[in-house]
């Protein structure tokens, strides 16, 4: 399964398909990888320990017979192999684990619905994975969903700091003035993919939970991880689009008198969107800000921030038999799709 998972974000012979990928190039997940690994070689050496004791059982003759296997499980057993193992696993804790993280999927129609933070981390990342990897396909909605995405989550886990909601807010305002031909295909999925979720965080809604004094479900948090990743996907396509001339903004409304009429109207005109545009501009600064700390060169703390808490499905988690706390790992689900 673990081959699966690794091979959805950075195929063989082929760059890293998702930001995870990106991630896991950058060394992220190494120190976790190593500390899985040790835990099995602490289980192996164990094993190691009690192989002679148990072949001395055999009145003799077992021993006899695989003494080179005894005396290799007795160098095993009093090498540096378990301490080294366990410098490991301690160097390990607190490190962003790769045996956690989901297949990665693409975005799926019709689109599942949207019932739990789980749900909706996978659904997130299936549009941002998607728009990542096609920017020429990105349009308006993918920026209007996406910047509505991070301000409904920065709303409902800011605890009134209008500080940390003011980035997504400017972007959404400024993505809500432009315009753009509707996505179709893929792109329409992913963008429902947005919508979907967008539709589940306006439940979590204090008023939608119970009144206002109720506080919001703090599992959300969990989506503010896939945040920043989104904003630097928003505006590589935000460029993209710029490029194809394929974005609209306002231009200046004309005065206009229908025949026979004395009274002139306003009529609403827009033209190609250009860089230098006020409303773009103020878009392209709001997600700089909300993924200027992963463009910094930190490489080890982009890898970390990649996936500190990745999705999961609590329902298809498999578990060995080793270390259930540490080795769950998750399990197929099957809508998901390589």
């Amino acid at each position: 399964m673990i081959g699966d998972i690794l091979a959805s974000h950075v195929p063989p012979g082929r760059g890293p398909c998702t930001p995870e990928g990106l991630a896991i190039r950058a060394s992220g997940g190494v120190q976790s990888g190593l500390a899985d690994i040790a835990r099995l070689t602490l289980h192996a050496v164990m094993v190691d320990i009690a192989l002679p004791a148990w072949l001395d059982r055999g009145k003799g003759h077992l021993a006899e017979i695989y003494r080179p296997a005894a005396e290799a499980a007795r160098w095993t057993a009093s090498s540096r192999l378990s301490s080294a193992a366990r410098e490991l696993i301690g160097a390990g804790r607190g490190q962003p684990s790769l045996g956690e993280l989901n297949v990665a999927r693409s975005p799926l129609n019709p689109v599942p619905g949207v019932s739990t933070v789980d749900d909706a981390i996978t659904a997130v990342a299936a549009a941002r994975t998607w728009m990542w990897h096609n920017p020429a396909q990105l349009t308006g909605a993918h920026l209007q969903l996406g910047t509505r995405v991070g301000l409904a989550v920065h709303v409902l886990t800011s605890g009134g700091d209008l500080q940390m909601v003011g980035g997504w807010r400017q972007a959404a305002i400024a993505a809500g003035e432009l315009r753009a031909t509707p996505p179709v295909g893929p792109a329409r999925d992913a963008a429902a993919e947005l919508a979907e979720v967008l539709r589940w965080l306006r439940t979590q809604t204090p008023a939608r939970r119970g009144g206002s004094g109720k506080p919001p479900d703090q599992h959300v948090v969990r989506l503010d991880a896939e945040l920043s990743f989104m904003a630097a996907t928003l505006h590589k396509g935000l460029s993209a689009a710029l490029q194809r001339r394929e974005l609209f903004v306002r231009a200046e409304s004309s005065l206009k008198r229908q025949a026979g009429s004395l009274v002139f109207r306003a009529t609403e005109r827009w033209r190609p969107a250009a860089s230098d545009d006020d409303v773009v501009q103020d878009l392209t600064r709001a997600l700089l800000q909300r993924h200027d700390a992963d463009r910094g060169g930190d490489q080890p703390g982009a890898a970390a921030r990649a996936f500190p808490r990745p999705p999961r499905s609590r329902s298809s988690t498999a578990q060995t038999s080793f270390d259930p706390a540490v080795n769950a790992r998750p399990g197929r689900d099957p809508r998901r799709s390589r």
